[in-house]
């Protein structure tokens, strides 16, 4: 496992900038492991694999367009009907991480507090504030690494150390006792 660093994300500061630096950091973690852990999956479990990933991502990018209030477009469901290739999902992953680290480190706290009226893709309405919306994406994502962590351990392919205790670890060694 790489420690975490900022590389090429921007900078981001406040409430939300560090569970964003550590869902960047999990991404690119579990991403790189898929990626050279391609041969030792079955086809159907590498679909799947990348199927859990890009679902997250299709999430991502559709409570992207609530937060800025646009109109969701881009997406019909929660996944796409076509699968990515890996490399495609790992760079657009990397940008919408990127887009998340940067908007919530600008958000104040009565930014924070707004609700943002939506529709699902199902149609329904919904109202969120960024906060919960902020969190959703936190959480979600950090549910479905697992389960694709899972793929990956069911095929003897250990899953990453990708906790948030272990990327502050690894952020800030001197953290840790000796």
């Amino acid at each position: 496992m790489t420690a975490p660093s900022g590389g090429d994300a921007p900078a981001a500061a406040g409430p939300f900038a560090q569970l964003f630096q550590y869902k960047r950091w999990a991404n690119e973690e579990l991403l790189a492991l898929g990626e050279s852990s391609q041969a030792a999956l079955p086809e159907d479990d590498r679909r799947l694999f990348v199927r859990i990933l890009n679902h997250t991502y299709v999430v991502d990018r559709i409570f992207a367009s609530h937060l800025q209030g646009l109109p969701q477009t881009a997406y019909a469901a929660t996944n796409t009907e076509e699968t990515p290739t890996l490399p495609a999902l790992r760079d657009a992953v990397r940008a919408s991480d990127d887009w998340y680290l940067q908007y919530a480190g600008g958000l104040d706290a009565g930014a924070l507090a707004e609700p943002v009226p939506f529709r699902f893709t199902d149609g329904d309405a919904g109202t969120m504030t960024r906060a919960e919306i902020l969190n959703h994406i936190v959480v979600h994502g950090a549910y479905h690494r697992g389960a694709a962590g899972r793929i990956l351990a069911g095929h003897a392919v250990p899953p990453p150390r990708d906790a948030l205790t272990t990327f502050l670890h690894r952020l800030q060694p001197e953290r840790r006792w000796s």
